[in-house]
């Protein structure tokens, strides 16, 4: 309806205000019919000086072809701006191709016009959507433009047609060598740009800037020729034509009365076939009707007296042909039909001028009941009487009845032309001299000053040069003014002018004033989430104002003096007054996006996000439908990007299916990319996971670039940077990085700045379409070069990913890009084009030969772990570690707290081993809390402190198995001088030595990664990046401390069974006795660490399970052992914490229970502590009870035993 609007508009008011021209062109003849054949070299179609083509911000042409002769170049038509060389827009041939060319640009189409055949090709361009489209026989190439095209076509230009032209000393020189060689038919242009589904609707229409007719065309060489081929049916036309009425009685006088005496005349002329729409009467200026031809004066004054009064009108009709006809014959009827004197009574003649007489066919006609004030008068009259009844209708459209409250915008009327302002444009040489600072300040004073006195005011002042200064203006006079008056009095105004301070000289000849009509800004209906508003048709230099629809002040819109175009145009409406209708997302669906309401769309869509914490699927759609168009229309602002990158990453938030709108959202980032608008090199956007980073790289040094992501967070914003150089070997801790090599330069527009784009997606979910064995097991980056397609490239893309779940070894990855075509339109993932170079546990490298979305996929059909078993891991691992914390803790309390407990060796051991796991429980199950903090230093601090209490529970375990050997293995003379402070330094030094040594080295090699948690899907962690490090200084070590305690542990079971093969009899008793030393040794030299090296294929969950049950709760177990069932340990419970019959006396003997350790020279002999027990009176069989510290005494009493 917009549309409908604005064309019917644009052509009633440019024939009601450029009448006065059209009146002295020669009679109308159309051409429609008739062909323009190019088969000489001499032949050249010119549009006619009388026919001007404006500043247009966008436009449809189209033109019939038909090549006779086959040449390697030919040109359709040639349009250029004034003396320019560029051309502006225009459509040839070559090489097999067709070349479409706009503001100096040319377009390549891969499509040949065969010979013989009629072809029809269209250019449409719009600078709102910065679209460039080639229509050829309906098939569409579309081109986009940047923003640094121009806005405008350049006004008042030269076209031709069949040949091209240049301009030699400021005269038209026609280019020989590229003619059209064959026949060439309706050449139109409108001021719109059409959909290719328009243009062929109205294949039978008009143009309304230029018209294919003979007066809007200067040819030699090549007159048209008639074609009875060419014919084209069509039902609607519109006719403008001068008419006059003379009257000898002064009876009818309003304007009401006018039209009825003229729509009862074409009733009675038009045959039945040809019924009429509407009609639009205007009256002529003097200065008009002193110019129409003179013969038709002194026809109509020779018919009556001196007494006669006669007007005349501009007359405009809308009429229907049915049935429908072909065009050429229609207009040539009509014309014949009002041409002759039509007698209405014996007192009133009317006559209309046939050179004015124009007949068009048109799209649509206008809407009538549009506008209240616009009647449809319906006049009857019996032609033999003078008795007339008039019937005058008014129809209040449905978008009235909606907005009924607003009586502004219900009672619009139309402006009345007799009180309309006068403008001028004047061009103006000028000199100044005097105290001056600012020139254009200067002058503008001086205008208003001059210009003001005289009631006039001087607008849009443009001034350049210098000392010489050239300026050009408007002028706006008071309503009914003489124009040529007028002009001669700003003419005088002008010549000098001069006061206290300044003096300004006009040289001679160098003052023009040239009238214009700037006509009226059109009728126009805004969508907006204000409310539905109607602006009527305004005149230039006003300001229109209505209620707002919503709240109590008013919406405002300027009507402005174009300063490039000489038109009247629309300013933007101005609603912030105005409180928004939106209150849902249904509500946005009735709203058009427009360049002026875009930044008020995405707004209300922000706001509308904040209250949702999910979408349904219409929801979604109507988000991204609007998105688009936003991105298609709106002139990008980093402003309005910024709230599409907020919007779109709200978006993956709150919805988890994307899958059907992937590409949707791909192809928005994508085009937002390219058309952004920003000062400086380079720009970035970035939101909660989404980053978009925008280069315009100097083409004179370029070395490629570099795009990474150093650290990303799930609902934080990523950390992103960019080098402008290509590097194969990227940091290995980014969370995902591309580097493009040098040879993209290849792929760069020659005819415009290129930019680059890479693109951050921190969502796994906005692409699900996977294969059902595989997971993406990475973010998604990307990068491409605006108007490019990069592939094949000799050197490639190289493309580096973070895991997001770590890779065991044996699991297979796939480097892939975001295939748009797969899954009908859905988009896939596909491998062609790219390879794995590297991967290891938490990285992949990846080459790739062309440009897109890239990411790595992990085959999971080796790895049976799915999510809900990862999430009970996850709920064992916390939740053992958080029991083991509290029992290590017990257990230190115990040892700690009773000296008694702690005199021998194994004891001050597990004391040791117990603070170790103690602080790895605690730091592991704190980390995330850290992390969160999003502080590098504190991140690096937790880390390399969980790192050494890790290596320090190791440590102690091995040193466990060390005391286990020296106990066991070597029982006689097992010397070691300061025995448990050489063990303290060994077990708390050395991992701290390690740390040290990896901060020294790389202090980035600590910092945030990613794990899975029960109640995230990822969550941040403190821990080692840097692969090499985490081998070297974690897996390696940890594999050195199990392979020494499995040692200690395999000699410890073959004592045990010597044991039992040297007792006479086995017991119960001794059986679940050695079984229990088994079990403790298991935990306390860390063997419950083995089943994670042996977690892969089908035990690969069993084994996790029981990794996760034993391995988390080994402090627990430690307590159990060491402390819950040791009776010397619960003996000392019951003495200093319980009461009653409960409480026990401290024995006697304390001292045949306990190993008391003898210092010998300074140094400490093992054995002792063994050698203790075994002169004690107990018997080995009590051993299990005797209050031994450690199972290991019991079990060395009893090889000591067996031995003698």
């Amino acid at each position: 309806m917009h549309i409908i609007t604005k064309y019917l508009t644009v052509t009633i008011y440019t024939w009601i205000f450029f009448s006065s021209h059209i009146h002295a062109a020669a009679p109308n003849s159309s051409l429609w019919g008739r062909k323009v054949n190019f088969l000489s070299r001499s032949c050249f179609w010119q549009l006619s000086k009388s026919r001007m083509i404006p500043a247009l911000e966008e436009l449809s042409v189209c033109v019939d072809l038909k090549r006779n002769l086959s040449t390697s170049e030919w040109t359709a038509f040639d349009y250029k701006g004034p003396g320019g060389q560029q051309v502006e827009l225009g459509l040839a041939g070559v090489g097999g191709n067709l070349k479409a060319s706009i503001f100096g640009q040319e377009w390549i189409v891969a499509y040949d016009l065969p010979l013989h055949s009629w072809h029809t090709v269209c250019l449409t361009w719009s600078s709102h959507a910065r679209l460039f489209q080639v229509i050829v026989d309906g098939s569409n190439y579309t081109f986009h433009l940047n923003e640094t095209f121009p806005r405008f076509l350049a006004p008042n230009g030269t076209l031709t047609l069949g040949v091209s032209h240049s301009f030699v000393g400021g005269v038209i020189d026609f280019e020989t060598g590229k003619n059209l060689l064959g026949d060439l038919y309706l050449f139109r242009m409108w001021g719109e740009q059409l959909s290719a589904q328009q243009l062929e609707a109205w294949k039978c229409v008009d143009g309304n800037i230029v018209m294919w007719r003979e007066q809007d065309w200067k040819y030699q060489g090549c007159p048209p020729m008639p074609d009875a081929s060419l014919k084209c049916e069509w039902s609607k036309y519109q006719i403008k034509m001068n008419t006059s009425i003379t009257q000898k009685t002064n009876k009818y006088n309003t304007m009401n009365e006018m039209k009825e005496i003229v729509f009862t005349w074409l009733r009675h002329v038009f045959p039945q076939s040809i019924s009429v729409h509407s009609l639009f009467l205007s009256h002529l200026s003097s200065q008009t009707i002193g110019g129409l031809n003179q013969y038709i004066n002194e026809d109509i004054q020779g018919r009556g007296n001196h007494s006669n009064k006669k007007q005349w009108f501009d007359c405009l009709v809308f009429v229907r042909e049915v049935p429908v006809a072909d065009v050429s014959e229609t207009e040539a009827e009509i014309q014949k039909l009002l041409k002759p004197v039509y007698n209405y009574d014996k007192n009133i003649i009317l006559k209309t001028d046939p050179t004015s007489i124009n007949v068009v066919s048109v799209a649509h006609f206008p809407n009538v009941t549009l506008d209240p004030a616009l009647t449809t008068a319906v006049a009857t009259k019996n032609p033999d009487t003078e008795n007339t009844h008039i019937v005058t209708s008014v129809t209040q459209t449905s978008l009235q009845t909606r907005e009924k409250e607003n009586t502004r915008s219900s009672t619009i009327l139309k402006p009345d032309r007799d009180f309309v302002d006068t403008f001028f444009r004047v061009y103006l040489n000028l000199t100044m001299s005097g105290n001056i600072t600012s020139p254009q300040n200067t002058l503008q004073q001086w205008l208003q000053q001059t210009l003001g006195d005289q009631g006039m005011e001087p607008l849009n002042l443009i001034l350049a040069g210098f000392p010489k200064y050239i300026s050009s203006f408007h002028v706006k006079a008071p309503g009914k003014v003489d124009v040529i008056q007028t002009q001669r009095l700003i003419f005088d105004l002008l010549r000098n002018g001069s006061n206290d301070l300044i003096t300004i000289k006009v040289p001679n000849y160098e003052v023009n004033v040239l009238h214009i009509e700037p006509g009226l800004c059109p009728e126009e209906i805004t969508h907006s989430v204000y409310g539905i508003y109607i602006w009527p048709d305004m005149t230039a230099q006003t300001t229109y104002s209505m209620g707002c629809v919503k709240g109590k002040e008013s919406a405002t819109r300027f009507c402005k003096l174009n300063k490039e175009s000489d038109r009247a145009v629309w300013d933007p409406p101005d609603m912030s007054m105005c409180t928004t209708t939106v209150s849902d997302f249904d509500d946005l669906t009735n709203i058009e996006v427009t360049a002026n309401n875009s930044e008020d769309i995405l707004n209300v869509i922000e706001d509308l996000l904040k209250d949702e914490n999910s979408l349904t699927d219409v929801q979604l759609d109507i988000i991204i439908d609007k998105l688009l168009a936003v991105t298609k229309i709106a002139t990008l602002t980093t402003v309005l990007a910024s709230s599409i990158t907020n919007i779109l990453s709200n978006i993956c938030e709150y919805t988890t299916d994307l899958g059907q709108v992937t590409n949707e959202i791909l192809f928005i980032t994508d085009l937002m990319g390219d058309r952004t608008v920003f000062t400086g090199s380079y720009h970035n956007m970035t939101a909660p996971s989404l980053a978009l980073q925008l280069i315009n790289p100097d083409t004179s040094q370029f070395h490629g670039l570099t795009f990474g992501v150093s650290s990303f967070q799930t609902g934080l914003i990523p950390e992103i940077y960019f080098n402008r150089v290509f590097s194969e070997q990227t940091d290995t801790a980014d969370v995902a990085s591309i580097s493009l090599p040098s040879t993209v330069e290849n792929f760069f527009p020659n005819s415009e700045i290129p930019r680059v784009q890479f693109h951050f997606y921190g969502k796994e979910n906005l692409f699900q379409n996977t294969p059902s064995n595989m997971i993406l097991n990475s973010y998604v980056v990307s990068a491409s070069i605006t108007n490019a397609t990069v592939s094949d490239l000799d050197i490639p893309v190289v493309v580096r990913f973070q895991h997001l779940q770590q890779k065991e070894d044996q699991a297979i990855v796939k480097c892939v890009y975001w295939d748009l075509n797969k899954n009908n339109g859905k988009g896939g993932w596909n491998d062609k084009g790219c390879e794995m170079k590297r991967s290891n546990a938490t990285y992949t490298l990846c080459y790739c030969d062309h440009l897109t979305h890239f990411g790595v996929l992990l085959d999971i059909s080796k790895t049976p772990i799915n999510s809900e078993d990862e999430k009970i891991l996850s709920v064992i691992s916390y939740l053992g570690s958080g029991i083991s914390s509290i029992f290590l803790g017990v257990t230190l309390l115990t040892y700690m707290a009773f000296e008694k407990l702690r005199r021998d060796n194994p004891s001050k051991i597990l004391i040791n081993l117990s603070v170790a796991l103690l602080g790895l429980n605690m730091f592991f199950l704190v980390n995330s809390w850290f992390a969160s903090f999003n502080s590098d230093e504190l991140c690096i601090a937790v880390a390399a402190i969980l790192h050494y209490f890790l290596l320090a529970a190791f440590t102690w375990m091995g040193l466990e198995a060390i005391n286990m050997y020296l106990a066991l293995i070597k029982v006689f003379n097992a010397y070691v001088p300061s025995y448990i402070l050489k063990f303290c330094a060994l077990g708390w030094g050395s991992p701290l030595i390690v740390v040290s040594l990896v901060l020294a080295i790389d202090t980035e090699a600590y910092g945030n990664s990613v794990i899975r948690t029960p109640l995230e899907k990822s969550t941040p962690f403190c821990w080692i990046k840097n692969d090499v490090i985490f081998y070297a200084t974690v897996v390696s070590f940890v594999i050195l401390i199990l392979v020494c305690n499995i040692g200690v542990f395999t000699v410890v079971l073959v004592q045990i069974r010597k044991m039992r093969v040297n007792k006479s009899t086995s017991s119960r008793k001794g059986l679940l006795h050695d079984l229990r030393v088994v079990t403790s040794l298991t935990f306390l030299l860390g063997l419950t660490w083995l089943p994670a090296f042996f977690a892969w294929g089908q035990a690969k969950t069993p084994l996790l399970y029981l990794f996760s049950i034993l391995n988390s709760l080994q402090g627990f177990f430690i307590f159990l052992f060491y402390c819950l069932m040791k009776d010397n340990v619960r003996k000392q419970w019951r003495i200093h914490l319980c009461c009653g019959r409960f409480r026990v006396s401290e024995y006697s003997d304390w001292s045949r229970t306990v190993t008391l350790g003898a210092k010998v020279k300074g140094g400490q002999q093992v054995s002792q502590s063994i050698k203790s027990e075994t002169t004690s009176d107990r018997k080995i069989s009590d051993c299990s009870h005797s209050g031994s510290s450690h199972d290991q005494v019991c079990l060395t009493q009893n090889m000591k035993k067996s031995s003698v």
